[in-house]
């Protein structure tokens, strides 16, 4: 005689949370658009069925994620640049930033995950609230020109996302050197 397995139901808070984690980890394993709702039910040994009920697609786990990440990934970062201002000149607040977007691996890789125009307006806002946190900082001269705070940000973005995924790069020697370049440029660093 067959044995029946009843397994105890959780409480729908804890599966949509279940859900995004178990998504978020094979985001950050695969990518993205290597990721289907069916391999979120196998991961998690439950019903695609059980997934639409909380999610309709995985733009729409992706969404959350990031609104969940983003946010907190901000919030942290703004105690770190108080603490910075009076202690002008080191280290940049894009130092600290940049320090801090390598320490958050699975968000940056998320960001860095792909999705549709939802997503990259997310992303878009993110990075515009990361390069109004950057232009705070007093030390900052190339804030003057109308897209020099779009360079910065990009750079910053895209050198943090390569430091977490180019095992040949120095984060801490190219946290400098970003510090040095966003002070004014390169010319200082021969001095060091």
């Amino acid at each position: 005689m067959p044995s029946t397995v009843h397994r105890k139901r959780l409480p729908s808070a804890d599966r949509r949370q279940q859900i995004l984690q178990a998504s978020a980890d094979l985001f950050v394993e695969r990518g993205f658009e290597a990721v289907t709702m069916g391999d979120i039910a196998t991961a998690l040994g439950i019903s695609r069925p059980a997934i639409y009920s909380y999610f309709t697609s995985t733009e729409a786990i992706l969404d959350v994620l990031l609104d969940e990440r983003l946010h907190t990934l901000l919030d942290t970062i703004e105690p770190l640049l108080q603490d910075l201002l009076p202690q002008r000149p080191q280290p940049t607040i894009a130092e600290t930033i940049f320090r801090h977007l390598i320490a958050e691996r699975d968000t940056l890789t998320l960001l860095h995950s792909g999705g549709g125009p939802t997503f990259q307006a997310r992303r878009n806002a993110f990075l515009n609230d990361l390069g109004h946190r950057v232009s705070l900082d007093p030390a900052l001269l190339i804030k003057r020109h109308p897209h020099a705070l779009l360079i910065l940000t990009s750079l910053l973005d895209s050198l943090a996302f390569r430091a977490i995924t180019d095992p040949t790069i120095d984060p801490d020697a190219l946290a400098v050197t970003l510090s040095h370049f966003v002070r004014g440029g390169l010319g200082d660093l021969s001095a060091t």
